[in-house]
């Protein structure tokens, strides 16, 4: 079994507890993994669709796990029951779908302990609605693999995240706890985005003319420029 950086890096998020639910299993791996490093006794892996579930099944039981791990057919978290798990893991998911899923199970989700997010896509939307919704991230992570970053975090529930005055918007974008501890990760995605970011204004900029669109996306583009200068100034000297 060959695990990715990014799952690695999922893993190395969770705490360890009696029960998690992974939710969105594909092959299985993750779970697998967490009952053999000890972090879990018992992993409930979850998926909407049966193919994902055979997969893990069939991993499951080569590793000879499956009185560790269950497998359950579910749209999000809604067959996982109250206090069943200690945890969730949603991982290898558009954030859209991470907050369809944490809005619709908001009664059995406000409970656990442990709240593991790898949303890949809409991460800032994913950050605003927990910090609204009284969730803080606890830990954050971000690894790139194969020319792609993926940031992640821990959150749980009842923990004030933000102060008076604090730039919010930068934190829900590129993530306080990834800034505050000076991730070298987050540093290189930043690099990576101001040179991108720069590359695409020029090209906009080298036009005779600008279409009113394009003056409206040069206008974004140096919003966005300004605030990864902050980023670095303030959290990468």
């Amino acid at each position: 079994m060959t695990l990715s950086e990014r799952m690695k890096a999922v893993i190395g998020l969770a705490e360890p507890c009696e029960c998690i639910a992974d939710i969105g299993c594909d092959h299985g791996y993750v779970a697998i993994e967490l009952v053999r490093r000890g972090l879990c006794r018992r992993v409930i892996a979850m998926d909407i669709n049966k193919g994902p579930l055979e997969r893990a099944r069939a991993n499951i039981a080569s590793f000879g796990l499956e009185e560790c791990i269950q497998t359950r057919q579910s749209d999000g978290a809604g067959a996982l029951l109250e206090g069943e798990a200690d945890g969730i893991i949603c991982a290898g998911m558009g954030g859209r779908l991470i907050i369809s899923i944490l809005e619709n199970d908001m009664a059995v989700i406000k409970q656990m302990r442990q709240i593991i997010l790898q949303p890949q896509s809409e991460l800032s939307e994913v950050r605003k609605y927990l910090r609204q919704n009284g969730f803080a991230a606890v830990r954050e992570d971000i690894v790139c693999e194969d020319g792609k970053y993926y940031p992640m975090m821990c959150v749980k529930t009842g923990m004030a995240d933000s102060q008076e005055n604090e730039p919010l918007h930068i934190f829900d974008t590129y993530g306080r706890g990834l800034l505050e501890s000076a991730n070298p990760v987050m540093r290189q995605y930043l690099l990576y985005q101001r040179d991108k970011l720069g590359h695409i204004k020029k090209g906009l900029q080298n036009g005779k003319d600008m279409t009113q669109r394009q003056q409206q996306r040069a206008i974004e583009l140096d919003s966005e420029l300004a605030d990864i200068n902050f980023c670095l100034d303030n959290y990468f000297r």
